[in-house]
């Protein structure tokens, strides 16, 4: 299983592209590449191809203003000499890269990636040619690769036993049943804890109702906003959901929410 593109663009200054991942799940891969010591598409040695050094920070100045929209992260690589494909490099300076990841829909996710390179002693900024911009988002692609690979055992085994999955989460009437209490609102409080269990609604932009526990599976049909789902299997990423009129399939986890 892949993590599919849909679209890439690179200019000297800025890599924009878009991943067919839900935002939440696309936030996970990029903090694991902001946190990685590595920028990568770029070095200072022949010898030693690897850039390394380089930590997350809250909030640079290099760029200007802050963006309109999008979840926004950054990571600074500090005393970096002259540093391969940034333009006209040939002084020590620290590079700055920022990521702006926002949804775009019930299951993908737009990234925009830029690189600079700021000399220590002058202040001049020097552009990347794209190619850090690039191979940072080739590495956030692979991490979410992976954790999908992950993931997918375990949901070919949740799609298995999705016939029985009533079973799995409601269990038996009996089980169900409120066990005696001492007042109308201990039995009120017990039934709404139960029905927020069981019952979820699509968050904000819908979701996409799959054939199966995973990216590349069919979509059965689009899920407007706060549609009402059942929830009848618990994966670690996945729900499988009947909806109120009788369809069964697979919605991400951080497609839905608690009902009010």
């Amino acid at each position: 299983m892949t993590a599919r593109v849909s679209v890439c663009q690179a200019t000297a200054s800025e890599f924009a592209g878009s991943l067919d991942a839900p935002e939440a799940e696309v936030l996970k891969a990029v903090r694991q590449v902001v946190n990685d010591p590595i920028v990568y598409g770029t070095y200072s040695y022949e010898k030693e191809k690897q850039l390394k050094g380089a930590k997350p920070a809250s909030s640079v100045s290099a760029f200007g203003d802050a963006p309109d929209d999008g979840k926004v992260f950054f990571k600074v690589a500090e005393n970096v000499l002259a540093p391969r494909h940034f333009k006209e490099t040939a002084d020590l300076g620290t590079i700055y890269v920022r990521y702006i990841v926002q949804g775009t829909g019930p299951g993908t996710t737009s990234i925009r990636i830029d690189a600079i390179y700021v000399e220590k002693n002058r202040r001049r900024q020097h552009q990347s040619d794209g190619t850090v911009e690039e191979s940072e988002f080739q590495a956030i692609k692979e991490r979410l690769q992976k954790m999908q690979e992950e993931e997918k055992p375990l949901a070919e085994a949740a799609a298995e036993h999705f016939p029985a999955a009533q079973e799995t989460v409601g269990g038996s009437a009996s089980d169900l049943a409120p066990k005696a209490v001492s007042s109308a609102e201990e039995l009120e409080k017990q039934v709404t804890d139960l029905r927020h269990r069981v019952e979820m609604r699509t968050a904000a932009g819908g979701a996409a109702l799959r054939a199966a526990p995973y990216r590349t599976a069919a979509t059965l049909q689009p899920l407007p906003a706060q549609t009402e789902l059942l929830v009848v299997v618990l994966t670690r990423y996945w729900y499988g959901v009947e909806t109120t009129d009788g369809h069964r399939g697979w919605v991400h986890r951080s497609q839905v929410e608690p009902l009010p």
